[in-house]
């Protein structure tokens, strides 16, 4: 498997390489189902169980065919992030508005990344059999600020029982070159938390699954 991140940097279909001004990104890998860590991550309801840096996440829309109620991350979903930068103070929210731009399975791969022309773009995983993905670009505020962001989630299958997650997110606009100043290394260290906290529900909810099987 080719080394990653690649040395060149990141890039995604919102934000070029050449554009790139802040990424961030963290990897790890989970002795649990890729289709089982994926679920997890799309789970909005339980992020609280799990997620130290965003406990809560609030669904404003879903697209035509899903349950407006309905709190799983599908295509064109719109929802909030209520990130917490600061543990010592919890009460204190950063509201990120998003939207889910890409949702691709082995079962059901998507075209977003080919109709960009970055299938082979080193930044994914080529082999669409082998994994699960999931991005979301900022909209509302943000944008109109000039900050343009795509975070992506690839989950991909290593085995029958484990899998490597890989998360990154590419910034670009005016606006980046301050969330840079000001959060770089803050940043660096949530998606290391993320990866440890998600590697940790995950293994936690596949050994409560083979238990209840054996049982």
């Amino acid at each position: 498997m080719a080394t990653w991140p690649p040395q060149d940097g990141l890039c995604s279909p919102t934000v070029s390489r050449r554009d790139a001004i802040l990424s961030a990104s963290a990897s790890t890998k989970i002795s649990a189902p890729a289709s089982l860590v994926f679920q997890i991550l799309r789970d909005s309801c339980r992020y609280g169980e799990w997620n130290t840096w965003v406990p809560s996440v609030t669904i404003h829309s879903q697209p035509e065919g899903t349950a407006p109620d309905s709190k799983l991350l599908v295509m064109g979903t719109s929802f909030t992030y209520h990130v917490i930068m600061d543990t010592n103070k919890p009460n204190k929210e950063t509201l990120t508005q998003l939207r889910v731009s890409d949702v691709s399975t082995p079962e059901e791969p998507s075209k977003y990344l080919d109709e960009h022309g970055m299938q082979d773009d080193p930044s994914f995983t080529a082999d669409w059999e082998k994994v699960y993905r999931i991005s979301w670009k900022s909209e509302g505020w943000f944008v109109a600020r000039g900050l343009r962001t795509e975070r992506f989630h690839e989950v991909i299958v290593l085995g029958e029982e484990d899998c490597e997650v890989r998360t990154f997110e590419v910034m670009g606009g005016f606006l980046a070159h301050t969330v840079k100043w000001m959060f770089k290394e803050t940043l660096k260290k949530w998606f290391g938390i993320w990866c440890e906290e998600l590697k940790k529900e995950g293994e936690r909810q596949w050994q409560e699954q083979k238990k209840e099987n054996r049982d």
